[in-house]
């Protein structure tokens, strides 16, 4: 059966309403897109550029309209040059959003996509449509709204070569829930990042104890591992007081996720710290730890920057991470 094709409209300028205009969202998006093409097919999805070039090719007063109704839809969004203010988002008979405007949360997040590798992000109104998600995988996102999956040199995602052994490639897929009159639409955004180990590690004290925090993003059993290096543990956080500050200093540095020694490796539900200390005080954000997927052993901080709660990830990610003294 012939699919029916997608497509960019441009329509005359018009004024928004205000709530067409309003956003609210996880964060952000970008990765590996198609050539300066302006449309491929990639089997059954069709593969669609936006660019400062496809804007730059409408008349005066006229502005893109990129057509989220069309689930069969990939379209590559390239940053540079590109003017978000001539584009519309069109949810059909809901109406249409800015893409500024919509997109203004995500581009302030702490993964915003404004970091991407290749200066570029996904979006699509069909999870299906990122070949490489699994139905695990969209499950969890279905639930998290947000996830992170990593690439190895081997098989880059986003870089033409092969990546340094200490970085990896992150790529992060998040929903972005965008306000249209009286309707909440979702898309779902992507984009890879390119995390790296690092020796860089920031010395505090607290309460007689010494703590480090560390830029270098490694898994949790690897940031484990050099946090006893230096004779120390992964940080046992035993009240709110301690927390308020580890908090402090972690998003002074960075408002990306942290690792922190809650864990619970050993058996499913059971978190202990990896100090050994016995666990008197936790902080779980609402609805965690949830174990998403059955894989998410280890806790870390910022997940839902600006807002205090810990979140379970599965422990193979790469973060930045705190050492404590014991």
């Amino acid at each position: 059966m012939i699919r029916e094709l997608a497509r960019i409209t441009r329509l005359l300028a018009f004024p928004l309403t205000a709530a067409a205009l309003s956003a609210a969202g996880l964060a952000g998006c970008s990765v590996a897109g198609p050539d300066e093409a302006q449309a491929e097919e990639d089997g059954a999805v069709r593969n669609v550029q936006i660019s400062a070039e496809s804007v730059a090719r409408l008349s005066p007063g006229e502005r893109l309209s990129v057509d989220l109704r069309a689930r069969e839809v990939m379209y590559h969004v390239a940053f540079e040059g590109l003017d978000l203010e001539r584009v519309d988002l069109d949810f059909g008979e809901q109406g249409k959003a800015q893409m500024a405007a919509a997109m203004a949360p995500l581009f302030s997040h702490p993964y915003s996509p404004l970091g991407a590798q290749d200066g570029r992000f996904r979006i699509t109104a069909d999870p299906s449509n990122f070949a490489e998600l699994t139905a695990d995988d969209i499950a969890a996102l279905e639930v998290e709204r947000m996830i992170a999956r990593e690439h190895r040199s081997g098989a880059p995602k986003a870089q033409p070569q092969s990546l340094p052994d200490e970085c990896v490639e992150q790529t992060i897929y998040f929903y972005v829930d965008i306000v249209v009159g009286e309707t909440v639409q979702s898309v779902l955004c992507e984009h890879t990042i390119l995390v790296c180990d690092g020796s860089t590690c920031d010395v505090h004290t607290y309460g007689g104890h010494e703590y480090l925090f560390c830029d270098g993003q490694q898994s949790w059993n690897d940031a484990r591992a050099s946090c006893a290096s230096e004779g120390k543990s992964l940080v046992a956080i035993n009240d709110a007081e301690e927390e308020a500050w580890v908090y402090g200093l972690a998003s002074a540095l960075s408002t990306q996720k942290w690792w922190i020694g809650l864990n619970d490796r050993g058996a499913e539900g059971n978190f202990v710290w990896d100090s050994g200390e016995p666990v008197g005080y936790t902080n779980w954000y609402a609805g965690e730890p949830n174990d998403v997927g059955s894989g998410e052993d280890c806790a870390q901080l910022n997940r839902f920057y600006p807002e205090l709660g810990w979140n379970d990830e599965p422990c193979s990610l790469h973060l930045r991470y705190i050492c404590e003294s014991d």
